[in-house]
């Protein structure tokens, strides 16, 4: 079983759902932002999508 992970919506500020295994960041050395590949995309309207975390935890958010 997998685990799924939460990506919010950068657009439309909606989470979205996705298994960890088919999430890939856009550059995985960045550490203050967490950017989806393009190949998965807000299933509301289509938007880039950022990592918030494991499903079901609290959020951490950061704001600059």
């Amino acid at each position: 079983m997998t685990k799924e992970m939460e990506c919010m919506c950068m657009n439309c500020g909606v989470s979205n759902y996705f298994p960890a295994d088919d999430i890939a960041l856009e550059d995985p050395s960045a550490v203050d932002s967490k950017i989806i590949d393009s190949l998965l995309v807000c299933e509301q309207c289509g938007g880039q999508l950022m990592l918030v975390g494991n499903a079901g935890e609290e959020p951490h958010y950061r704001f600059k």
